[in-house]
Parts: structure tokens; C-alpha cells; sequence
């Protein structure tokens, strides 16, 4: 049987030195109801143990919109400075698990930029993580996510996320829906500057497609409509704020915008 190597570092994975740091992660991450299918995902990892150790989870205090750790001596509940600047909310929260250090950067890369397959499965099981750490699946009437540009489809000949979402639907039993279509090709973020620049390119940068064949009822005025929108990162949350202004568009008030990422 071939051993498993790690997806992080390339060393063969111990299953046997793992299981103490896959039950302290389950614990942190996860109630007594969900401990179970946390522990599951954690042991079903990719990755050994000193990467698995290593792995930068996001604390328990965190912003309550957008999802980033607070500093130390901010009261939980609270509003970061920057969604306090934020005047038109589209997202009722963001929630992450990790954060966007030098190395989620250098392995996203590996995944977005050179399609390395064993990526999809390792960051479609962390999606779900942090999905049963946050939320309960019954409350999503569907998942959806942030679409690419034709252009940029074809250059890179598949759209990360939509791997990753098949993933998480099949761990947490709720649908994926294609809503919206990239209308504007933009610069990758990380080559805009400033938070204002990323607000401006993303004007009008999506469009609704939810007519084509939807198979779920919309919600009521009773119970709103609950949409998980799935993305790999969250920066500023310039993208995920315009993809949920179409969706709050076509939706109205009965839509409510959750959005859900690996990397904040």
C-alpha cells in the first residue's frame, strides 16, 4: 500500500502521531454534538503532524461581521474597525478557519496556480470544518460561489472553488446552486492597491444566472432565505460584498448572505 505524504511538507504521514493533535482540534473546533464529525474530517487530513499542529486556526474572538481575530483586550462580539467603516453591509457575516499567512499563501498557490488535485480534497474537508464550527446545515437553503471570469477560467482550466464546494455539500448534505456569472474581468487582488481600488474594481463585476434552472424554493418573510457563499479568501471583502448585492438584488429582503472561506 502507498504511504500518504503530507500536502504541506512532503513527509510521510503517521496516522498513530496525529491522533492527539486530531482530538485536541476536534475539541477547539467543534461541539459535543459535532465532535464526532469534526474528528472524522480532521483524521481524514492530508496532512502529518507537525504541519497539522502548526496549522493557523483563527481564535474563538473574533469580529462578529467579517470574521478576523480581535486583538487581545477587545470584547468578543465586537465589530473590527474596518466593518465599522462599512456604510452598506451586504454579508450578515463572514467565517473563516485560517489565517492568510506566508504559508497558506504558498500552498493556495500551489492549488489555485498549478492545479495540484490533492488540494481540493484537504481544502474542501477545511471548508467543512469551519462550516460545523459556525453554522448548522439545516438553516441553508443552498450553497453558491464566487464564479471566475471566461478569461481567467481558461487560463487556469478549472474554478478552484467550485471543487471546494462540491466538497463542503457533500460533507454538510446542502446544495450548490450556480447563481451568478463573472461579468468583468479585474486584476488579481493582490495586485490592487488599497481597500478603495478593490471596492471600485468590483462595481458591477458579477451578474445574476439563478433562473437557469434553480430548483429551490425561495424563503418568506417569516423565514428568510439563507444563502452560504463560498469563496477561498477573505481580504478586504470587496468580492464577496458585490456577489451578495446581486444575490440581495434578485432575492430581496427574504435573502439573508452568509459567506464562508478557508483563509481570512
Amino acid at each position: 500500500m502507498r504511504t500518504k505524504s503530507c500536502v504541506s511538507c512532503g513527509n510521510r504521514i503517521a496516522s498513530s502521531l496525529r491522533e492527539a493533535s486530531v482530538r485536541s482540534w476536534a475539541r477547539q473546533l467543534s461541539n459535543k454534538a459535532r465532535y464526532p464529525i469534526v474528528y472524522r474530517l480532521l483524521t481524514g487530513l492530508p496532512i502529518c503532524a507537525g504541519c497539522l499542529d502548526a496549522l493557523p486556526v483563527i481564535e474563538a474572538s473574533i469580529c462578529q461581521k467579517c470574521g478576523r481575530e480581535l486583538e487581545v483586550g477587545i470584547a468578543t462580539g465586537t465589530f473590527c474597525h474596518d466593518c465599522k467603516l462599512v456604510s452598506d453591509e451586504t454579508l450578515v457575516s463572514n467565517r473563516s478557519l485560517l489565517h492568510y499567512n506566508e504559508w497558506g499563501k504558498s500552498l493556495l498557490g500551489l492549488y489555485k496556480y498549478r492545479g495540484d488535485e490533492r488540494l481540493a480534497s484537504f481544502y474542501g474537508a477545511l471548508l467543512a470544518i469551519t462550516f460545523f464550527r459556525y453554522h448548522d446545515p439545516t438553516s441553508f437553503a443552498c450553497i453558491t460561489t464566487v464564479p471566475l471570469h471566461s478569461n481567467r477560467l481558461h487560463e487556469r482550466g478549472f474554478n478552484q472553488v467550485d471543487l471546494l464546494a462540491a466538497g463542503l455539500s457533500k460533507a454538510v448534505g446542502v446544495p450548490v446552486q450556480p447563481l451568478l456569472q463573472r461579468t468583468k474581468e479585474t486584476a488579481k487582488l493582490s495586485k490592487q492597491g488599497g481597500r478603495t481600488v478593490r471596492q471600485e474594481s468590483m462595481r458591477e463585476a458579477f451578474a445574476w444566472t439563478g433562473d437557469r434552472g434553480v430548483s429551490i424554493s425561495f424563503g418568506t418573510s417569516e423565514k428568510p432565505y439563507k444563502i452560504l457563499l463560498v469563496d477561498d479568501i477573505f481580504t478586504t471583502g470587496s468580492t464577496l460584498r458585490s456577489c451578495a448585492s446581486v444575490l440581495r438584488a434578485h432575492l430581496g429582503a427574504v435573502c439573508e448572505i452568509y459567506s464562508l472561506t478557508i483563509y481570512r
